[in-house]
């Protein structure tokens, strides 16, 4: 018998024990009803066992356990390794699993990149036309009794070609179901004319009155002429079947917003939006939605939570607050700034990310929401005043002394050259220099990297100046409407502020070459 050596005795396989401990834990998760948020916090926990997680997850898709797969492909999802994919595609082809499992495996699949509607579903699965009907009727039963589903089915037909969406609302259509009454009302909202038409139409096929109370609150808040028509002729196709309306309100019990917060502006002319609701549906629980609009764009993206508590919203709220200045406004200002950043979509061409229209239709239940510019009036702040405050427009150059502004700087290739050439003997600092050659700097920098944007950066400014004013920082906001009535000088390197942007981004710029980084060639590390 060969005997057990201290270094054999190093060598124990503790994967079997990490196994039991893995699917231990996957149990407890499944009979469990937690938050999007909890999920991901038992997902952390989850990944901390070992790194045989995911080996193990793998295993139990294989052995066709339908109980544990939705948990599984949950946490392959969170896994966010790419190393999962084939192994997958693997499971896919395989005879022993269920047509359902390879539908959860297909949602995973999606996730990381891969077009299903490129697979040969049916040689995949047994009946791909019973499982795509059967999780129809089950993803309808489920939003059913819990609306806030609907923006996740809503992230995943973001991410579907357009004939993928068109043949998905199609098959809504032909079940003729009120289960899905409230899901096209949202579908028929979204900016794309095709996938609103479609979903119209398939309003239309349900013989409910419920489905023409619908129709009928659409034609107050679509503004294409040719969406309005077709809105029109379904709900006169119903009247003329004997539809009458039913009053139909998902959210009736719903409670104005309890909680509105934004943000500062970045550097980068981003800011975060938190709107909170109680939610109808589940005691002691809230919902909210967060929007990260941009100062280019209009909507970047918005993502929300259903079934949180309180705790876990002021948790939300206080770990963005570690990197940016966040305050509690009200939901009217909220308003104006959303109208703003649709208007922005629209001027720019940005499509709205799906989830937005779930949020929207919660908030239409108390407020109007409309593409519109918000342009900040400043009627407490004489104007003339302050534009010709001498000093008050000298101590622009002390705005990045603020945390407010103190990551207003220009993230570009080029600053990286002027920084080279600029860096003291010594070491990564900037050179001392005679007046003439920093108004040379100033001059070449501005014309490159500052004029081109000048536009962006006073909308920045004024935005600041009022979000500033609103949250009774008086003086701070004082400087930053000083700074933006005088946006307009000529040549604008005269500006302080403008001045002291070009030297924080050449700080910035010689701190990241220092460390290792050059946007030069480490572009991707610093892409906006």
């Amino acid at each position: 018998m060969q005997k057990r050596t201290k270094e054999s005795a190093s060598k124990v396989d503790y994967r079997l024990l990490y196994k039991k401990q893995i699917l231990d834990y996957l149990e407890a998760l499944k009979s469990k009803d937690q938050s999007v948020w909890q999920m991901d916090e038992a997902m952390k926990r989850l990944f901390c066992i070992s790194d045989q997680v995911i080996p193990v997850c793998l295993s139990k898709l294989r052995e066709n356990d339908e109980q544990l797969a939705p948990i599984i492909c949950y946490a392959l999802e969170f896994a966010n390794d790419f190393g999962v994919v084939e192994p997958l595609m693997d499971i896919l082809i395989m005879p022993n699993v269920s047509d359902k499992i390879k539908a959860r495996i297909l949602t995973v699949l999606t996730h990381y990149g891969i077009d299903a509607g490129e697979l040969p579903l049916d040689m995949i699965m047994n009946d791909f036309d019973k499982i795509a009907s059967d999780s129809m009727d089950e993803m309808l039963d489920d939003i059913y009794q819990d609306p806030f589903l609907i923006p996740y089915i809503l992230d995943d037909l973001y991410e579907f070609s357009t004939e993928m969406k068109l043949a998905y609302i199609m098959d809504l259509a032909t079940l003729k179901d009120e289960r899905a009454i409230l899901f096209l009302e949202i579908l028929a909202s979204i900016h794309e004319p095709q996938v609103a038409s479609y979903a119209i139409r398939a309003l239309g096929q349900i013989k409910s009155g419920k489905a023409l109370y619908a129709l009928e609150k659409l034609k107050g808040k679509i503004s294409d002429d040719n969406l309005q028509n077709l809105v029109h002729r379904e709900c006169q196709r119903l009247k003329f079947q004997g539809i009458t309306e039913e009053v139909f309100e998902p959210w009736e019990k719903l409670m104005p917003p309890s909680k509105v917060y934004v943000s500062a502006i970045d550097g980068l002319g981003s800011r975060v939006l938190w709107i909170a609701w109680k939610n109808p549906y589940k005691s002691r629980k809230h919902c909210f939605m967060n929007i990260i609009m941009d100062i280019n764009v209009g909507i970047k993206d918005c993502w929300g939570v259903s079934n949180s508590t309180v705790r876990e919203f002021n948790a939300s709220i206080k770990d963005f607050s570690k990197t940016m200045f966040v305050s509690q406004c009200d939901l009217d200002y909220a308003i104006l700034l959303i109208n703003d950043a649709l208007h922005l979509n629209k001027t720019k061409g940005r499509p709205i990310p799906y989830q937005f229209y779930f949020w929207k239709n919660l908030l239409e239940q108390h407020c109007g929401i409309k593409q519109q510019l918000y342009d900040p009036k400043f009627a407490d702040y004489d104007l003339d005043l302050i534009k010709n405050d001498k000093e008050c427009f000298k101590s622009t150059f002390e705005l990045y002394d603020s945390s407010f502004f103190s990551d207003w700087f220009i993230a570009h290739p080029r600053v990286y050259d002027y920084a080279e050439e600029n860096k003291s003997k010594r070491g990564y600092i900037l050179k001392k220099m005679t007046y003439k050659k920093m108004e040379s700097l100033f001059s070449k920098f501005s014309g490159e990297l500052i004029e081109p944007i000048a536009d962006r950066i006073k909308r920045m400014l004024q935005l600041s100046a009022d979000f500033l004013a609103k949250i009774g920082q008086d003086q701070v906001a004082r400087a930053a409407l000083c700074a933006y009535l005088n946006m307009d000088i000529k040549p604008i390197y005269y500006h302080p502020f403008i001045q002291r942007m070009i030297i924080e981004s050449i700080k910035v710029a010689l701190s990241n070459m220092k460390n290792g980084f050059d946007m030069r060639h480490n572009f991707r590390d610093f892409e906006q």
